[in-house]
C-alpha cells in the first residue's frame, strides 16, 4: 500500500538491479511491492523492503511520455509525485491509451489517464470518500445523486511500463466499465482472479494546459487532441443554459410588462356600429381588382364600388395606443373588401390599411364545404391620442350587400408582436440546444451504449 499521513515525501532508496547491475531508484521504498528498471527493462519483485528479485523481461515503452517518474507536481491543490508510467489496451483491439501513477504522501494514489489527446485525473477512495456509495444499475450507476451513463466496457491489458507499483500491475487481471456524466467518469473495476474485489474510481477531466502548469512544463510535447473525450466537457453547454435562463427571464419581464399594461390600460372599445353600403354608383370590369380577379370572374356584374362612408368622430384619450378595427359583413358565396382610413381631425394624419372577407361554400360528390369567413380585423399600431374618424371605402363582388358591421377597440393585446418576441427569444437556446446536442451525439457514436440508440445491453460483466 501507499504510504501516507506523512509530513512530506518519503526518501527515495536506491538498489541495484539483480539482472543488469544498474541503479534503480524506489520513490516510495515502503510501500511499493513491484517496479521495474528503467535500464534492461527487467520486471522486479521487491522482496521484504530488502532486495530486488528478477521476474522476467518486458517491451520496452512505445510512446514519449511527459513525465518520468519522480517528476513534481500540483493537481488539485495536492502535491503529487510521479511514481509510474503505463501504456494499455483493450484487451482484443487495437485501442491504446496511457497512463501516469501519481502519489500523494496524504492521500495516496492518483492516476492520469490520456486517450486521444483528452485528460482524465482519476483516483479511489482515498481521494473521493464518497464512492462507498457508488451504486451500480444495468448499464446506468449513481453517485451523490448523479446518474452516470455506461459508455464503454472492456478488459484493458498493459502492454509496457516502467516505475514501481505496490501490487503486482503487470499481472493483474481485471475488467472495467466506464460511466460518464461530463466531466465526470466513474470506472468499475472487478477482479477477474477473485470477482467479489471491485473498486470504484472518479476521474474528472483536466486540460493539458492545467496538467503543464501544475508540473512546470510545456505543452509542446503533449498529444494533440482528437475526436471527442468520453467525459469532455461540452463547450455550448454552458452557452445553451446561459442564454435559456437569459431568454426566460426576458419572456417573463416582458410577459409581466404586458400584464401591468393590460391592468392599467384595459381594452377599450371607442366605436361599435354598422355602416351602411349604399348602392354602389358605377359596376366595375373585373380587370379593376387583380386581387379578387379569380373570386369575381364566375359573378355576373363585375366588382362593384360602393359609396364611401364617413364614421363619427371618436376619442383616443391614452396613447400612443394600438387599434382594433373589426369587420364583419354577412356575405354568402361572396367577397367583399374595405379601405379604412384613420384620420386625425387635429392635423390630417391619415392611416390607411385594408381588409378582404370572402366566404364560399356548397357541395362536392355529396360532401359540404366551405372556406374563408365573414370577419376580419385591421391592427393599426402606436396611434398617437386624440380625436379621429374612419373614411370607409368598399367594395364587393355583388350588388347587394350587406351593411359592415365595425368596431374599433383601443389598447388591444398585440399577440403577434407578443408571439414574435418569443420566438425571437427562442433562437438562441435552440440554437446552441442544436449545437450542445450534436456534441452529445458525436461523443457517444464512441460508445456501445449510446442512449441514441436503445438497442445497447443492460448485462452486467
Amino acid at each position: 500500500m501507499a504510504t501516507v499521513n506523512l509530513k512530506a515525501f518519503p526518501e527515495p532508496k536506491q538498489l541495484y538491479c539483480p539482472h543488469c547491475a544498474k541503479p534503480v531508484t524506489l520513490y516510495d521504498p515502503e510501500g511499493s511491492e513491484y517496479l521495474v528498471c528503467p535500464s534492461c527493462n527487467y520486471y522486479l519483485h521487491y522482496i521484504d523492503h530488502q532486495h530486488l528479485q528478477s521476474q522476467y523481461s518486458i517491451a520496452p515503452i512505445k510512446y514519449e511520455h511527459i513525465l518520468d517518474p519522480g517528476s513534481i507536481g500540483t493537481l488539485k491543490g495536492t502535491e503529487y509525485k510521479v511514481l509510474a508510467y503505463m501504456e494499455k489496451r483493450e484487451a482484443g483491439t487495437a485501442y491504446d491509451w496511457r497512463e501516469y501513477m501519481l502519489y500523494s504522501f496524504t492521500k495516496g494514489y492518483a492516476f492520469l489517464a490520456e486517450y486521444n489527446g483528452h485528460w482524465s485525473f482519476i483516483a479511489g477512495m482515498q481521494h473521493f470518500p464518497e464512492l462507498k456509495d457508488a451504486m451500480l444499475d444495468g448499464t446506468a450507476a449513481t453517485l451523490n445523486d448523479v446518474d452516470y451513463l455506461e459508455f464503454n466496457r472492456y478488459t484493458p491489458e498493459i502492454t509496457a511500463l516502467t516505475g514501481e507499483f505496490d501490487w503486482d500491475a503487470y499481472d493483474e487481471k481485471i475488467s472495467a466499465r466506464e460511466f460518464v456524466s461530463a466531466p465526470w467518469m466513474l470506472v468499475r473495476e472487478k477482479n477477474k482472479t477473485n470477482p467479489k474485489i471491485i473498486d470504484w474510481y472518479l476521474g474528472e477531466y483536466i486540460t493539458p494546459q492545467e496538467i503543464a502548469d501544475g508540473f512546470k512544463i510545456t505543452t509542446e510535447k503533449f498529444p494533440e487532441q482528437a475526436d471527442i473525450g468520453a467525459n469532455q466537457p461540452n463547450p455550448t453547454r454552458k452557452k445553451y443554459l446561459q442564454t435559456l435562463r437569459i431568454s426566460i427571464a426576458a419572456a417573463v419581464i416582458m410577459v409581466v410588462i404586458q400584464v401591468l399594461c393590460a391592468v392599467l390600460r384595459p381594452s377599450q372599445t371607442i366605436m361599435s356600429r354598422s355602416v351602411p353600403l349604399l348602392p354602389p354608383p358605377v359596376a366595375k370590369t373585373d380587370s379593376a381588382r387583380k386581387d379578387s380577379a379569380a373570386a369575381t370572374s364566375s359573378l355576373p356584374g363585375g366588382t362593384y364600388e360602393f359609396q364611401p362612408q364617413r364614421t363619427s368622430s371618436f376619442i383616443i384619450s391614452n396613447g400612443p395606443a394600438p387599434l382594433d378595427v373589426y369587420l364583419s359583413d354577412q356575405i354568402d358565396n361572396n367577397w367583399m373588401e374595405a379601405t379604412v382610413e384613420l384620420v386625425s381631425e387635429k392635423d390630417n394624419q391619415t392611416w390607411d390599411v385594408s381588409q378582404e372577407i370572402e366566404y364560399y361554400h356548397g357541395y362536392e360528390d355529396g360532401d359540404s364545404w366551405s372556406e374563408g369567413s365573414t370577419n376580419g380585423t385591421i391592427t393599426i399600431d402606436d396611434v398617437p391620442p386624440g380625436t379621429y374618424h374612419l373614411n370607409i371605402y368598399p367594395y364587393a363582388g355583388m350588388a347587394a350587400a350587406q351593411d359592415i358591421d365595425m368596431v374599433v377597440t383601443a389598447n388591444v393585446i398585440l399577440w403577434q408582436n407578443i408571439i414574435v418576441t418569443l420566438l425571437v427569444l427562442a433562437l438562441a437556446p435552440l440554437a446552441f440546444w442544436y449545437f450542445q446536442r450534436r456534441f452529445e451525439v458525436n461523443r457517444w457514436m464512441n460508445s456501445d451504449f449510446s442512449p441514441y440508440n436503445k438497442s445497447t445491453s443492460s448485462d452486467d460483466d
